[in-house]
């Protein structure tokens, strides 16, 4: 939790998911709300894009506060990707897009990787976490089940741990809360590091 060094910060993300960890974790916080370009480059991998993309809207997030002459607090960003045998799958465009993805997870897993950048002044620090999702052996008629629900929509890799998808899970081998698009641990430790810095 933050301390009296640092008592507020920015989250730049429109996830809803994020800001409830973030209150989880009794964090005051307000959301910064804007967009920027998330388009993989040429020969680039999974992880040097997450990374980059991160660093990229903490940049993009101090200059919007300072546009807006808001106050001056640290930027918390994070990116969440969804990889299978090496591709980025992003999320679902439509539900056949859902399903070809499920179809692929079906006893297999998934790698999911997460970003996250705290910047604040001259302190900028990126940090990424990387998972395995294992799923169970599904049949055609379970994952239409599922995709039934709409719960796959507008998630990276069509599903969400933490919410109905997390039935058909066998097992994760990395961090529960990482997969779910923002690890609690890294926060804390990125948070402390910024207060001692501060002091």
């Amino acid at each position: 939790m933050v301390n009296k060094s640092i008592s507020k910060i920015y989250l730049a993300s429109k996830s809803p998911r994020r800001a409830e960890l973030l209150t989880q974790m009794g964090i005051n916080f307000e959301i910064l709300s804007f967009d920027i370009p998330e388009i993989v480059a040429d020969g680039e991998s999974p992880f040097d894009y997450s990374q980059r993309i991160c660093r990229e809207k903490a940049e993009a997030g101090w200059q919007y506060m300072l546009d807006r002459e808001l106050p001056i607090l640290p930027i918390l960003t994070a990116d969440t990707e969804v990889i299978y045998q090496g591709q980025v799958l992003g999320k679902p465009v439509d539900y056949g897009d859902a399903f070809r993805m499920w179809r692929m997870f079906a006893g297999d897993c998934n790698l999911v990787i997460t970003s996250v950048t705290l910047k604040y002044d001259d302190f900028e620090k990126t940090v990424t976490s990387q998972s395995w999702v294992h799923f169970d052996q599904l049949s055609d008629e379970e994952i239409h089940s599922y995709l039934a629900t709409g719960d796959y929509k507008d998630k990276s890799g069509a599903y969400g741990i933490q919410s109905l998808a997390g039935q058909y899970i066998q097992k994760i081998d990395g961090c529960f809360y990482a997969i779910m698009g923002l690890p609690l641990n890294t926060v804390r430790n990125l948070l402390h590091e910024l207060n001692s810095d501060a002091k």
